[in-house]
């Protein structure tokens, strides 16, 4: 299949459906790619858009999804969690986690659920054979994906889970967060804890879900000592531009399993797509047209 990579479709009519993403920063979102060959391959009048909002405009772009009669939205950084104050139901995960990564508005009724947590089961299943059952996970982060991700490994089964994150105040929310609805009791470490050492000796996933590492500042890597990690540690980075961050690179060298974020993003992708317009998403193109961009965007 000859697929475009220009993130709109052609040929759209008066009558289309627009569907989008709200984020700051947006630049970086492939998720226009993923959606639009979506709708070009299903022959369906829609186009899916990126929008830049602000926090101090979420308020009003979550109502502009009902004024301008959008069939719904994708959320990102840094809005996950702040937008379900906006929203009239939160559905399954969402309602668990206080994250949003999907709304869908049926006639001026806005849904919020989270795709983020299957996504990443998902991808870790297809793409790394890797079940987090009874294994010990070590996750970066605790925003809006970190949540998402933290609450699938506790419903995954995961036997220990342990966050590490640069604002201490922020992990102990979160790990408070997922006590009091799942039981299941958190560990916490900073970067500069010596025990940080002996549990990457036994870990079993490697989770970055911050930021650090994405398009632009591409350089810049979360300090871990991976040369102390579990030889068998399989390296989980969400971001996927660029396709190999400087948290893999450093896996790599130290002989670990590593998968980008772009396995997450599609399956997270395709359950949105679902939500939106109950129809079954054709993976093979979504996944074909993001590879063949990342791939085009390094050779320049």
């Amino acid at each position: 299949m000859d697929l475009e990579i220009t993130p709109y479709g052609k040929g759209v009519s008066a009558l289309v459906r627009v569907y989008g993403i709200f984020g700051d920063p947006i630049e970086h979102s492939l998720s226009p790619l993923l959606h639009n060959v979506a709708f070009k391959v299903l022959e369906m009048n829609a186009v899916y858009l990126p929008f830049l909002v602000t926090a101090g405009n979420l308020s009003g772009a979550v109502q502009a999804i009902r004024s301008l009669e959008l069939g719904g939205v994708n959320i990102t950084i840094p809005h996950k969690q702040a937008v379900t104050a906006y929203l009239d139901h939160l559905q399954g995960d969402a309602l668990l986690t206080g994250s949003v990564n999907t709304i869908v508005n049926k006639d001026g009724v806005l849904y919020g659920y989270s795709t983020d947590g299957d996504g990443l089961l998902l991808a870790l299943e297809r793409e790394a054979g890797f079940s987090p059952r009874g294994k010990k996970v070590l996750l970066l982060g605790a925003g809006g994906a970190a949540r998402a991700v933290a609450f699938a490994l506790v419903r995954a089964e995961a036997v220990e889970l342990c966050l590490v994150n640069r604002t201490l105040q922020r992990a102990e929310a979160l790990a408070e967060q997922i006590k009091d609805k799942t039981g299941f009791a958190v560990q916490l470490l900073s970067y500069e804890d010596p025990a940080l050492v002996g549990y990457l000796g036994e870990t079993d996933l490697v989770v970055n879900a911050t930021s650090v590492g994405m398009h632009p500042q591409s350089e810049t890597a979360p300090p871990l000592p991976l040369d102390k990690a579990n030889p068998a540690c399989l390296v989980y980075d969400l971001v996927y531009r660029p396709p190999e961050t400087e948290l893999l690179k450093k896996a790599k060298k130290h002989g670990l399993k590593t998968l980008n974020g772009l396995g997450m993003l599609l399956y997270q992708g395709m359950l949105a797509f679902q939500h939106w317009t109950g129809v079954e998403p054709p993976e093979k193109p979504m996944r074909m047209v993001v590879k063949k961009f990342l791939e085009t965007e390094l050779s320049y």
